[in-house]
C-alpha cells in the first residue's frame, strides 16, 4: 500500500518577486511515477514475500518463512535506489510544465527545487525492515526447531 502513498516530495519556495510576498510550488510524487520510483519492484517484493510467509506457515518445518528475507531486501534496495532519484523527480517537475522554460530560468529555478523523501517511502522502509526481521528470525526459530536435542543410544545392560 506503501507504493501509492507520496515517496518524494519536490517543493520550489520563491521570494522576491513582489514585496513581502513568495510562491511555492509543491509536487509529491508516489513510488510509480515516472522515473522517480521502484514501487513496482517493492509491490513486487511484498507480494512474494507475502506468499512465501503464506506457503511457509502451512509447511510443517517453516524454513520457507524464513526465505521471506530475501524479498525484504530486495525491497530495500529499491527503497535505495528510489532515495537517489531526486534529480530526475526535479526534472520531472520542470518538464510537467505547460510551456517550456528558458534555459536561463531553467536553470534557476532548478538551484532553487529541494526535494526530500515523504511519507510513503518511510512506511515502505518500516515494511521492509519488518519482512526482514521477521524472514531471519523465522529462519532461525525453524533452524533451531530442526537441530533439537540428538538422540542418544541406549545405555547397555549390565
Amino acid at each position: 500500500m506503501s507504493a501509492v502513498l507520496p515517496w518524494v516530495k519536490v517543493t520550489l519556495q520563491v521570494e522576491g518577486f513582489t514585496s513581502g510576498a513568495s510562491h511555492s510550488l509543491d509536487r509529491s510524487f508516489n513510488g510509480f511515477e515516472g522515473t522517480v520510483g521502484w514501487g513496482y519492484l517493492t509491490l513486487l517484493c511484498a507480494l512474494a514475500a507475502g506468499g512465501l510467509g503464506v506457503v511457509g506457515g502451512v509447511l510443517p518445518n517453516g524454513r520457507l518463512v524464513g526465505a521471506t528475507a530475501i524479498p525484504g531486501l530486495l525491497g530495500l534496495v529499491s527503497l535505495g535506489l528510489a532515495a537517489t532519484r531526486f534529480d530526475s523527480a526535479k526534472s520531472a517537475v520542470l518538464d510537467g510544465q505547460p510551456r517550456a522554460l528558458p534555459p536561463v530560468v531553467r536553470v534557476l529555478l532548478e538551484k532553487q527545487l529541494h526535494a526530500s523523501l515523504d511519507f510513503g517511502w518511510f512506511l515502505a522502509l518500516l515494511m521492509s525492515l519488518v519482512i526482514t526481521g521477521v524472514g531471519v528470525a523465522a529462519f532461525v526459530v525453524a533452524a533451531g526447531r530442526s537441530s533439537g536435542p540428538v538422540p542418544q543410544p541406549p545405555l547397555p545392560r549390565q
